[in-house]
């Protein structure tokens, strides 16, 4: 896959995710962002550790996601109780990463949490 279609999957597939996701290269360059996390204002370009406090971003394992290829996954305190935040290399281009995270935003108490109707967003 080319760079611009690895964009374009990365897109298709968490455009509509209910929380903040991105794609960032090892350096922490933003390529990507879904709909959640742009609407926080981060952007394509800049690098993620440039956002919030050098303590939020203590706990990073994106350098272990590229050099082990594997996914890796942290649980921190949140104001729900528990968040989980992933690294996952793209397996087309192991040095780019998806990192997310889940129950930073707002507790889970069932799926349709942030749930979001695809076809009303595409009208």
């Amino acid at each position: 896959m080319t760079e611009e279609q690895i964009i374009e999957a990365f897109r298709a597939m968490w455009d509509f995710f209910p929380e903040p996701v991105m794609l960032i290269k090892k350096n922490r360059e933003i390529i990507a962002l879904n709909r959640k996390c742009a609407e926080s204002g981060m952007k394509p370009g800049e690098r993620c550790s440039s956002y919030g406090s050098p303590q939020q971003h203590k706990g990073c394992r994106c350098n272990e996601a590229v050099d082990e290829k594997k996914a890796v996954a942290v649980t921190y305190p949140s104001p729900f109780g528990k968040a989980f935040g992933y690294w996952i290399p793209v397996a087309t281009k192991p040095e780019w990463i998806i990192h997310f995270g889940v129950g930073a935003n707002f507790e889970y108490e069932s799926a349709s949490v942030g749930a979001t109707n695809v076809e009303d967003n595409l009208r």
